[in-house]
């Protein structure tokens, strides 16, 4: 260590004692510095706390070797296995041509499923909606009608009155598009807003009831679950609100002047409709060529949100080991497959867009030299065949626009597809089965019976095998050993977050399977080691644990856990918010609310998972003197309150354990 500044920050006396100089600070200022045997003489606070964890020269000896056997911090390690898993992914194969077919009929499906979903949750609005649509299409058709029919008017010996009346329906027609535009937008805009919601609260459901091991997974981070059920879901809105309300105008559009360009003139009409498959041609490869901007480009995009989500939760790490610029290497790395996908799909896309407009012209060429046959045949009279064509050609960009529509749509719908596949999940653990019985109040007694058990994100390593043990009713077990020798597994386990892969785990004798887990869950405490707060006022975060609990209940159970002082020492008390996961608070702040909400829940069994490892040592005396209150009697004594299960480095936080398990 020479030629190193080391700055350590510790509870544990054991950690410092060697140190150069100890700095104690009291209330944002330093108190006392010195040596650890100067403070030993001069320091009563000092002193006090060395008593308390037993740190006379020849314990001390023993407990460090117990603690260095038992403790292998791997922060630096997890940091890079997991903080950018989701990016660091290898690239999947390209897709086949039968799974591109499938992908195009499962997106139809998907539409069809929007649509109808949509149909089905407000029939009477999507009714009045695409009434009102249909009659603001209708309205295009029918002007070129009329504006053709005043031109011809001027040449009436009676133009005054004939223009007069042509130029009134005009402006009826004019309102009736202003009204019918208004009325459809809103109605769909209501329609889409309230499928929007809907998708979001049942995404947003399933993704609360999946169980554990699905959020272990790379592509369900926090940035990818967010981006589906956040950004994702609004593509509902935009193809109902958007899209759904313009295509039923332009078929409406389409269908009113096919009748009537067919109604003035048949021959004509069928001549200029005779083009159509031109544009149909022409629309059906501009989709085909737009398949790049449908292609769930979104996905190269979910590489760069994932990124930034962990980069921003971790940013101390980021900042401490100075990785901005590699992370800024790898957002530009993230943008540029999409960058190059959407450049050669743009000039493809351009490509046959100008095809269309090329057809869309020689279309109009062709209509325009048949009228010279009809009237040279005089098979049709010069008012009939413009008014025909007229009809037609106004016409034309409502067809355009509809296949422009399509793409969009499409694109639309692949990037709802990820959301849509999770809503179709079905979760391997469910939270709240109806089927299985509530249990009003369980006993305790927990047994693991041969458990053997592998993550599912690592399936090839054993983490428990053929594991037993059996704990009674009010018994207070500590697990001790090493970093990954499974202790907060079999916590997880007990609590359900997972099922073992062989074995059973039985409370009061009955397989855990069996249980209603939201009500199994309501009477198991749990008290983690990073302390999970939300950012919600210390009520709300200590009511966490039993929200139906009164205000002298939540101040009791701060007064319990040591932090009620503190709590009231600040301007807003318990209103105060507490930050995004408690960031304005300390450590042993926030575990110490986190052992309030705990004590509020009043379980059966707690799970204590280093639950006092950021607790200084008057702290944690107070909160294990009110957990012992609460639940643990004299060493040897069985307790009918709480069933209590502990993993612990420290030794004076095991030693009066009735059983203490090695593994």
């Amino acid at each position: 260590m020479k030629g190193r500044t080391v700055i350590l920050i510790a509870h544990r006396m054991s950690t410092i004692i060697n140190a150069d100089k100890i700095v104690i600070v009291e209330n944002g200022r330093v108190a006392q510095h010195g040596t650890h045997e100067e403070l030993l003489e001069r320091s009563t606070f000092y002193s006090s706390v060395c008593s308390m964890q037993s740190l006379e020269k020849k314990s001390s000896k023993s407990e460090d070797r117990f603690t260095d056997q038992v403790e292998e911090e791997q922060d630096s390690a997890t940091y890079k296995e997991q903080s950018f898993a989701a990016y660091e992914q290898e690239k999947k194969p390209e897709p086949t041509s039968k799974q591109s077919k499938q992908s195009i009929r499962k997106r139809t499906s998907a539409f069809n499923r929007i649509f109808l979903g949509t149909f089905k949750l407000v029939p009477g609005k999507v009714l009045v909606g695409s009434t009102a649509a249909a009659i603001s299409g209708i309205s295009r058709p029918l002007f070129a009608f009329y504006i053709m029919t005043v031109g011809i008017a001027y040449f009436d010996a009676d133009a005054n009155k004939k223009v007069s009346k042509y130029s009134i329906i005009l402006f009826l027609i004019g309102m009736l598009t202003f009204f019918s535009n208004i009325f459809q937008h809103y109605i769909y805009g209501l329609v889409g807003e309230r499928a929007m919601n809907n998708l979001r609260e049942a995404l947003f459901s399933v993704v609360l009831r999946s169980e554990i091991g699905w959020f272990e997974e790379p592509k369900n981070s926090v940035g990818f679950l967010t981006s589906r059920v956040v950004s994702d879901t609004s593509m509902v809105k935009t193809i109902i609100s958007d899209r759904m309300a313009v295509m039923v105008q332009c078929i409406s559009s389409i269908i009113i002047a096919t009748a009537l360009s067919t109604a003035v003139n048949w021959r004509m009409g069928l001549v200029a409709w005779a083009m159509m498959p031109c544009h149909f041609i022409a629309g059906l490869v501009q989709v085909r060529s737009a398949k790049g901007f449908a292609t769930d480009n979104s996905k190269s995009h979910r590489k760069l949100i994932s990124l930034t989500s962990e980069a921003v939760s971790n940013i101390r790490t980021v900042a401490s080991f100075v990785q901005e610029e590699e992370i800024l290497r790898k957002a530009d790395l993230a943008l540029q497959e999409p960058m190059r996908i959407s450049r050669i799909e743009s000039i493809k896309y351009g490509v046959v867009q100008g095809i269309s407009l090329c057809l869309w012209h020689m279309t109009h060429a062709i209509a325009l030299s048949y009228t010279i046959v009809l009237l040279d045949r005089k098979l049709a009279t010069f008012e009939n065949c413009v008014r025909s064509y007229q009809a037609f050609a106004m016409t034309i960009p409502s067809i355009t626009e509809l296949w422009s529509l399509i793409p969009m749509v499409m694109s639309a719908i692949a990037i709802l597809d990820p959301a849509l596949d999770i809503l179709d999940r079905e979760t391997q653990i469910v939270p709240d089965e109806p089927k299985l019985n509530c249990e009003d109040r369980i006993v305790g007694n927990v047994e693991f019976e041969d458990v053997s058990f592998s993550y599912p994100s690592r399936p090839e390593v054993i983490i428990l095998d053929g594991f037993s043990l059996a704990i009674e009713s009010g018994q207070r077990v500590a697990l001790v050993g090493p970093s990954g020798s499974g202790k907060s597994t079999v916590l997880a386990l007990l609590l359900r977050f997972y099922n073992p892969c062989s074995g059973r785990v039985l409370i009061d004798g009955k397989d855990i399977r069996g249980y209603n887990l939201k009500s199994l869950r309501k009477q198991i405490g749990l008290v983690q080691q990073e302390p999970i707060l939300f950012n919600l006022s210390i009520r709300q975060n200590i009511s966490y644990g039993n929200e139906g609990a009164s205000e002298t209940e939540i101040v009791e159970a701060a007064m319990e856990a040591n932090i009620h002082d503190f709590i009231s020492s600040l301007s807003k008390g318990y209103d105060t918010v507490v930050g995004d996961k408690g960031s304005q608070l300390s450590g042993g702040q926030k575990q110490r609310i986190a052992v309030a909400r705990t004590i509020l829940k009043k379980p059966v069994i707690l799970l204590l998972d280093e639950a006092t490892s950021a607790l200084d040592g008057e702290s944690e005396r107070v909160v294990m003197n009110t957990l012992s209150a609460k639940g643990w009697k004299n060493k040897g004594e069985l307790s009918s309150k709480i069933t209590s299960i502990t993993i612990a480095h420290r030794l004076s936080t095991v030693t009066n354990a009735d059983v203490i398990v090695v593994m």
